[in-house]
């Protein structure tokens, strides 16, 4: 596992096309695991992001804001994003390891979208914004585990997956 101590360590991860799930006018399946720990879940955590530090220009980012679990695309031409949200604050699990996974049908609505805690969905909110999400653009930025900007949080991660499709509930589980 790798230990991030919220000063200023992150694993930087170089562009590739198998990180980037959209073309700007479609997106494709994909899935994204892994194991973390956090201290104090409700001061947040940073799980990817995969954009441009201090640009303000990124394809998604999944995390734990305020504690709560958190994924969204961008469409960065449209300034508009899309992604789901679990509404309760994970306090009951800080400094526990919990096992959190996204999963996304490509379909370009929030619906698409599948945030899972401990093998288990538990999205329930909507998180989108009031642009026209079309879909993610590919960029050439790298893709970050424990950073998202600027900004870095502490707690530890371990065996962080990305998959090329969407994965069923049970292969989550």
């Amino acid at each position: 596992y790798y230990r991030f101590d919220g000063s200023n360590d992150f694993i930087e991860i170089a562009d590739s096309a198998h990180l980037s799930f959209g073309d700007g006018t479609n997106d494709s399946p994909f899935s994204m695991s892994a194991w973390i720990n956090v201290e104090d879940v409700s001061d947040g955590f940073y799980i990817i992001n995969k954009g441009i530090p201090g640009s303000g220009t990124h394809e998604y980012l999944f995390y734990l804001p305020s504690g709560k679990l958190t994924f969204y695309a961008y469409d960065q031409s449209a300034s508009a994003y899309i992604g789901r949200q679990y509404d309760n604050v994970l306090t009951s699990f800080d400094g526990s390891w919990i096992h959190v996974a996204v999963t996304y049908s490509g379909s370009g609505a929030n619906s698409g979208f599948k945030l899972y805690l401990n093998g288990v969905q538990e999205d329930d909110t909507d998180f989108t914004n009031d642009g026209s999400y079309e879909a993610m653009e590919a960029d050439t930025a790298a893709a970050t585990l424990g950073r998202y900007d600027t900004s870095y949080k502490e707690g530890s991660m371990a065996d962080f997956k990305i998959h090329n499709l969407e994965l069923s509930a049970t292969e989550v589980k």
